[in-house]
């Protein structure tokens, strides 16, 4: 079956990726299939280079999706070459209800126009036949399997009648009393006939007797009988096939560290970004062949001296980051990145470069807060797809994760990269600790811990929710909204990443990343960083937390004693802390005003609290 839907290139690793249910127009229900099934004309030009994220994951190499160019096209533009089966595998005709079962593999069906006795009916001898719509219910369990909703076992169990797949025809239809689940109605046309009233509940299959299958129609597995699904009967749940709980995509982001060449001069660092992946891999005995470096030194008219030179530091640079494999810890992983950010890093020849500025170069208003901010002209972030889950975000690990996105071993999985800037702002540690230290910020903070530690994304959390973490992270969410307005960047455009740790603080990071970052190689514009610059970032931050102080809310949400997903959130909401999911890492959790600038009943709780006193 070979159809051309559109896609960005992007969306296969979020919103859309292996396993997830993709809605087409002109009602087309497609599930994206598994690696096994990707075709790469020439692999070697999809590769994505990052040491630290491919060792991380566990995998050789990271790739773009494929894609192929148009032929006889005068433009640049590419579509994405990426196959796909049919499911859910039932679906049904909109006028008269007739429902068909395909394949993962088959065209879109169309209504046969089958004559019931009663109800409406298609016409047999229409010359254009309906177009069937895919069922609306599914079944999923915690193990990532997903399969057609049973209509004909549901439809047929304690009817006394029995279910002929060669003779018995199905109908769906809607209407009755009830304008909930106990108005869709299922009949067969053996007399059999049942609503769908309870199916949601949990356990509700149980009754008749269904099981996982262990079906991964991405892999093409309807049934899976050497490895047989584990999970109880009572996990298995109906869910609508739209619902988000129905694929959670597994990402883990990578910020590039770079590892300069050594030499200064411009030319020859660029002439080692572009060789050295080539030339470490040929290296016999950890040995360079010097008579490769003299030919390409000749050839590109600099130094051979230098240029060997700055291969070995470069060489011994890689060498010397730190130890990354599938055990490491994100925060560990963050760790490293943050050591580059808080100073001069890398250089515009490199594809990072972050310029460290103490905080005395800025405005006395804002020395209290911070220790420096370093101004991020240039980076690249590498977005790789380890897995996917259902029902609930997993907490398997990166091998587990792996082995959802195909049959066999794979020694790559999808990524992209993006490029662009941002600014990094470095807390007082010291003012940080302090303030956390106050009964006050605990005792607030203690009521997001609980909610959050009892909710599905907090199981794991070692230890309460910092304070730290809180204001940092609800730090982040006001400026990103003062940047959008004075830059002219959409809000979806900027995104955080925080280097604090939620729980336990191991690596005693504080501070928060705030970037662009866009498919084109030269990234964005230069306005963010602009923007970070003396006499501009300083009115950047008042005005956020001057914004800060009142929301369209109030008081009702400064009041809030817990609000957003499983209340882990208080004073944020969508007038004044919310910001698309795009940019927010944490699901638009643990965020509060109130540890930022304080409350109306107790100003002085907040760490910016000083900031009101300025005009």
């Amino acid at each position: 079956m070979t159809m051309k839907r559109p896609m960005r290139r992007n969306a296969l690793i979020g919103p859309w990726g292996v396993g997830a249910l993709v809605p087409f127009p002109n009602d087309e229900s497609l599930m994206i299939a598994g690696l096994d099934m990707w075709r790469y004309n020439t692999p070697e030009d999809f590769i994505i280079k990052d040491e630290r994220l491919t060792k991380r994951i566990g995998v050789p190499e990271l790739r773009w999706p494929p894609d192929y160019r148009e032929k006889n096209a005068d433009s640049e533009n590419y579509h994405l070459k990426i196959p796909a089966v049919r499911f859910p595998k039932w679906s049904y005709c909109p006028f008269c209800g007739t429902m068909h079962e395909s394949t993962y593999y088959e065209v879109q069906p169309e209504c046969d126009a089958f004559q019931w006795p009663h109800g409406r009916k298609c016409n047999s001898k229409a010359k254009f036949k309906r177009k069937m719509i895919p069922e609306r219910f599914i079944v999923i369990c915690p193990e990532g399997h997903i399969d057609d909703f049973p209509i004909a076992e549901w439809v047929h169990y304690d009817s006394g009648k029995i279910y002929d797949p060669e003779k018995c025809r199905i109908r769906r239809s809607t209407g009755g009393a009830s304008s909930g689940l106990g108005g869709v109605f299922y009949e067969c046309s053996c007399g059999a006939k049942k609503s769908m009233a309870g199916v949601t509940r949990p356990g509700a299959l149980k009754r008749i007797n269904y099981k996982c299958k262990g079906s991964k129609p991405w892999l093409g597995v309807y049934r899976d009988d050497e490895n047989p699904c584990t999970c109880d009967a009572e996990q298995i749940r109906v869910v609508l096939r739209g619902a988000t709980n129905v694929w959670f995509a597994n990402t883990i982001s990578s910020i590039y560290i770079p590892t300069n060449g050594g030499e200064d001069d411009l030319k020859i660092i660029g002439i080692v970004n572009e060789i050295f992946d080539t030339l470490n891999n040929s290296r016999t005995d950890g040995k360079f062949d010097r008579n490769i470096i003299n030919f390409i030194a000749q050839s590109k008219n600099v130094d051979a001296d230098k240029l060997y030179a700055a291969i070995l530091e470069k060489a011994d640079a890689v060498d010397g980051l730190p130890a990354v494999n599938e055990d490491t810890s994100e925060d560990e992983y963050r760790f490293a990145e943050y050591k580059v950010l808080v100073k001069n890093s890398g250089n515009d020849a490199q594809e990072f470069h972050s310029i460290n500025k103490p905080i005395i170069e800025y405005d006395d208003s804002i020395h209290k807060y911070f220790n420096s901010i370093s101004l991020v002209p240039k980076l690249k972030e590498t977005r790789a797809f380890i897995g996917f889950s259902r029902l609930k975000p997993n907490s398997k690990t990166i091998a587990e994760n792996r082995k959802m996105l195909r049959l066999g071993e794979g020694k790559w999985i999808p990524a992209v990269e993006t490029f662009g800037e941002g600014i990094f702002f470095e807390f007082n540690n010291e003012a940080l600790s302090e303030w956390a230290k106050n009964p006050k910020v605990i005792e607030r903070v203690r009521k997001v811990s609980d909610n959050y530690k009892n909710s599905f994304f907090g199981q794991s959390l070692q230890g309460d929710v910092r304070p730290e973490y809180m204001l940092i992270h609800t730090f982040a969410h006001l400026i990103i909204n003062q940047l959008s307005f004075e830059c002219g960047y959409g809000s979806s455009s900027i995104r955080e990443r925080v280097y604090c740790e939620i729980g336990e603080d191991n690596y005693h990071m504080s501070g928060v990343l705030i970037y662009t970052a866009s498919g084109d190689s030269e990234g964005s514009l230069g306005g963010l960083v602009r923007q970070g610059e003396k006499g501009r970032i300083e009115d950047t931050i008042i005005s956020a937390l001057k914004n800060a102080l009142w929301c369209t809310s109030d008081p009702v949400c400064i009041q809030s004693t817990g609000q957003g997903t499983d209340s882990c959130n208080l004073a944020a909401c969508h007038n004044c802390a919310i910001l698309p999911e795009t940019c927010c890492e944490n699901g638009n959790r643990l965020l509060d005003r109130g540890v930022v600038i304080g409350t109306l009943f107790d100003p002085e709780i907040g760490f910016f609290s000083d900031i009101r006193e300025y005009d």
